[in-house]
């Protein structure tokens, strides 16, 4: 694992049995530590992500901010947990691999001792590389849901808007992701409509979901061996013509940047 021994040949002695009860101790400490250490891990990051996914369900604004501060802090309490892995492997392990090495025991006997401590330690990095990505999983948005949210609100919401001269009603007809001013059907007057936080987030995602949905359009063109320009044009343009259904209104926006997007794609090819 570590290079003590390079390319020494069968030339120890036999493990005296008190070598061997020594190897045996250590390794079953070693194992033992890393247990306790990944059960710490697997009970953080199980009573976090339910957490982060309770605060990623939510519109609201303060939950956004902090969904980073509590990610950030779990990930800083893994790290801590590796890092007492690492300074036990330096102080304990280590130095024990070079009393053996040192003793002239058996070469086939210490190394096997080493590789099976350095694979439970690589299954201990594994372990806390899975529930870090599980973690980090819970703090992703679910742009589908939550534009299914917005779909169903407006819905609920698109015939109970009233003028606020004359009462009569002022239909919704599309969905309104900012400040905007309706005119009353009956009496002319100009209503202002203030979307909820909800529906003002349909605009910062629209493209994450226009993008999403187009992905394995994306993915084919980098799995393509030629790297077939054709493909990314496709995709590029099944992505803006995907985001524009989302968000009709920013649609020559869109275009303008779509543009300026497969120029740039076609100077480099």
């Amino acid at each position: 694992m570590f290079g003590l021994f390079g390319n020494k040949k069968e030339t120890g002695n036999p493990v005296p049995s008190e070598w061997t009860q020594q190897m045996r101790e250590t390794q079953d400490r070693w194992f033992a530590f890393l247990q306790k250490l990944e059960e710490r891990v697997e009970e953080l990051c199980l009573a976090a992500i339910p957490e982060l996914k309770a605060m990623r369900s939510s519109t609201d604004a303060i939950y956004e901010a902090n969904i980073g501060q509590v990610w950030s802090g779990i990930r800083g309490q893994i790290n801590q947990v590796r890092e007492k892995a690492r300074q036990t492997e330096a102080q304990k392990i280590r130095p024990f691999y070079y009393q053996m090495d040192n003793a002239g025991l058996s070469y086939t006997a210490t190394l096997q001792f080493s590789e099976t401590c350095a694979e439970r330690y690589r299954r201990f990095e594994d372990f806390c590389n899975h529930w870090q990505e599980q973690v980090e999983a819970a703090t992703r948005q679910d742009h589908e849901a939550l534009y299914q949210k917005i779909l169903d609100e407006h819905a609920q919401l698109k015939n109970q808007f009233k003028c606020q001269q004359c009462g009569a009603p002022i239909e919704l007809e599309k969905i309104y992701f900012t400040t905007s001013y309706l005119q009353c059907p009956a009496c002319r007057t100009q209503n202002t409509y203030e979307p909820s936080t909800l529906a003002k987030s349909l605009s910062w995602i629209a493209r994450d979901l226009a993008e999403e949905r187009t992905a394995h359009l994306l993915e084919a063109y980098h799995n393509d061996s030629g790297r077939n320009p054709d493909l990314y044009r496709y995709y590029l343009r099944s992505m803006f013509d995907e985001w524009n259904r989302i968000v009709p209104d920013m649609a020559a926006s869109n275009e303008k940047f779509y543009q300026r997007q497969l120029d740039d794609f076609n100077k480099s090819v």
